[in-house]
């Protein structure tokens, strides 16, 4: 079992084991979604240290993994709590702090100047495929037809993603656009269709989303809304719209089904994105189609 010890002795190595990979995660995760702190007050909650480590997600299950990987690290758990419709972990620990400064995570906000520590980027494929994997777990988005999407303030580390990815003969198309918070500053992203490697490497919600859309899964309503949730940027809540549409037109048709939602929500939906969710629903078991072209509730 790691200790705090051997993370403060370690002093910027990263064993080539489990623990290692680990690691690789965690550090993908906060270079996306975390922040490391060294305050001169000292933090209320853990009197002991004023260095501690923070995470914030909307899916509790992304936070959920990022406090097991701690544990495992070091032996102790943080706190989990809701925060602003979210989810944020925190846990106050010098060494630990300390062990990932010392790996080139550096102190405070860092989104636009963040790249692969040069430790993890020297390091073999399996070790930068886990950094992968928590970065596009928090800062990457699994889109209605599975195509998956990464964005980010920092354009050298959308770059080296890409370049590990090609490097795992991954098809990846890079782009550039305004960020929708700050009207001065550019995101840089890529997105990808290469549906079994991105199934192989995910973890946690992403790939429950992914494996859903990709070979279906039987699951009820409440875990379907679950995994496609509707964000604060949502046009209407057209899941669920869908569903009781049907639920109470037995043998609704398509053109009938979006004139209704249209009319009820009151907004224009592409055909396109009722089509998506209607595939969704199919594919976990909860509609089917019939051979005239009408939906129904699976009974």
């Amino acid at each position: 079992m790691y200790n705090n010890k051997l993370v403060e002795l370690e002093n910027g190595i990263i064993p080539e084991n489990d623990i290692g990979a680990t690691i690789c995660k965690l550090c993908g995760a906060i270079s996306t979604d975390g922040t490391i702190y060294k305050q001169n007050k000292i933090w209320n909650n853990y009197p002991i240290s004023s260095y501690y480590f923070e995470i914030t997600d909307e899916w509790y299950e992304n936070i959920l993994l990022v406090s097991e990987w701690i544990f495992k690290l070091i032996n102790k758990k943080g706190s989990i709590k809701p925060y602003k419709g979210a989810y944020r972990f925190r846990i106050g620990n010098k060494a630990l702090v300390k062990y990932l400064v010392s790996l080139g995570i550096p102190y405070g906000q860092k989104c636009e100047t963040i790249s692969i520590p040069n430790k993890i980027f020297m390091m073999d494929n399996d070790f930068l495929l886990a950094f992968i994997t928590s970065a596009i777990m928090f800062d990457g988005t699994v889109k209605l037809d599975g195509t998956i999407e990464f964005s980010t303030i920092s354009k050298k580390l959308r770059d080296q993603i890409v370049k590990i990815l090609k490097m795992n003969n991954v098809k990846v198309k890079k782009f550039k656009q305004k960020f929708e918070r700050w009207s001065d500053k550019w995101k840089y992203g890529f997105y990808s269709k290469s549906f079994d490697f991105f199934l192989d490497i995910l973890e946690g919600p992403k790939k429950e989303k992914l494996n859903l859309i990709r070979r279906g899964k039987e699951m009820n309503l409440k875990e379907l809304l679950n995994l496609f949730p509707e964000r604060a940027q949502s046009k209407g809540p057209i899941l669920k719209e869908i569903y009781n549409q049907i639920l109470h037109n037995d043998g609704i048709s398509f053109k009938k089904l979006k004139r209704n939602i249209e009319k009820i929500l009151k907004i224009k939906v592409h055909r396109n994105t009722i089509l998506l969710y209607l595939n969704l629903l199919v594919k976990s078991k909860i509609m089917i189609r019939t051979k005239r072209g009408c939906y129904k509730i699976v009974k």
